[in-house]
């Protein structure tokens, strides 16, 4: 047990090292650059490398050298921190339902590029039908398969989040909800019990590049900020976000497959646990069942009688 808390603490230390204060040091670094260049030399790094010279080439103190270390310590982790903070409230606001102005507007406007793409392809659909005639089989040609793509690309149902991320995540409840019944927000922690270690391991993975992602935005927020000394970074801001949000595209897309993939393979396995197995595969009338009973929620009132409501 000692080795194995050992080796946690080690992997603890490795990340935190890997993670926050590394990049820290890195931003840091940075901030001291834009503080002697400024926007006049903004380009030019021979004064920051003469000055960082000549301070490495100077006479220092222990004692100095000590403080300078620790500064760069703790500076670096509460950089580190910042970040995460901020790419907190970044998944939160991905994940926002949109209710509010001008999350509404963000709303409004990619059901609009939706409806609008899934007018195409049902144009397409129906113009294939058409031609097939007679046939018994509609062979669906390329236009209609890239028109469909072009759909999905916005969104796999009908858009209802300001945010891509968060229609992929609302398209993977409905999608569970609408084929097994299953209410994903409520059966989920109980599924995951059951679900065997790979693929957890895999669900897990997927979330922390999720997170890994949303750090990165936070990353450029702060690099974003430097503007306001040195303009390059700015630019190096804007590389940051968009790769951040590259980056939690493809693992929130990952990750909801992963969701979906658990609840395809191992949705009668909690059934099952629960005491109601599936004889075959899980049913919406079953999932339901299964949803309403994690849901605590009561019983159904009886009907009133004929004597009932013959009462005054």
């Amino acid at each position: 047990m000692t080795g194995f808390l050992d080796a946690l603490g080690q992997k603890a230390a490795e990340q935190w090292l890997r993670l926050i204060v590394l990049p820290g040091v890195l931003w840091l670094a940075t901030a001291l650059v834009a503080v002697r260049l400024g926007h006049r030399d903004a380009l030019r790094f021979g004064p920051a490398v003469d000055w960082v010279t000549r301070w490495a080439a100077g006479p220092h103190g222990t004692s100095l050298v000590v403080a300078v270390l620790a500064a760069t310590l703790i500076g670096s982790a509460a950089a580190g921190l910042a970040a995460t903070g901020i790419g907190g409230l970044v998944r939160r606001f991905w994940l926002a339902r949109g209710s509010r102005s001008p999350a509404r507007w963000a709303v409004a406007w990619r059901r609009w590029r939706w409806e609008r793409a899934a007018r195409r392809a049902d144009a397409l659909v129906a113009q294939a039908i058409q031609a097939a005639g007679a046939a018994e089989e509609v062979v669906a040609g390329p236009e209609i398969a890239d028109a469909l793509a072009r759909r999905d690309a916005i969104a796999l149902e009908a858009p209802a989040r300001p945010s891509w991320i968060g229609d992929r995540w609302r398209a993977s409840i409905v999608r569970v909800r609408r084929a097994y019944g299953l209410d994903l927000t409520v059966v989920w922690p109980r599924l995951w019990t059951v679900l065997p270690e790979q693929l957890r391991a895999d669900i897990a993975t997927a979330q922390a590049a999720c997170a890994s992602a949303a750090t990165l935005t936070g990353w450029a927020v702060l690099y974003g900020a430097l503007c306001v000394l040195w303009w390059p970074a700015l630019l190096i801001g804007a590389v940051l976000l968009g790769t951040g949000v590259v980056r939690a595209r493809t693992a929130t897309a990952t990750l909801c497959e992963l969701v979906e993939t658990a609840a395809d393979l191992y949705g009668t396995v909690l059934a099952e646990h629960l005491g109601t197995p599936a004889s075959g595969p899980l049913t919406a009338v079953l999932g339901n069942e299964i949803s309403a009973r994690l849901r605590k929620d009561p019983p159904p009132a009886p009907a009133p009688g004929p004597q009932d409501s013959a009462r005054p």
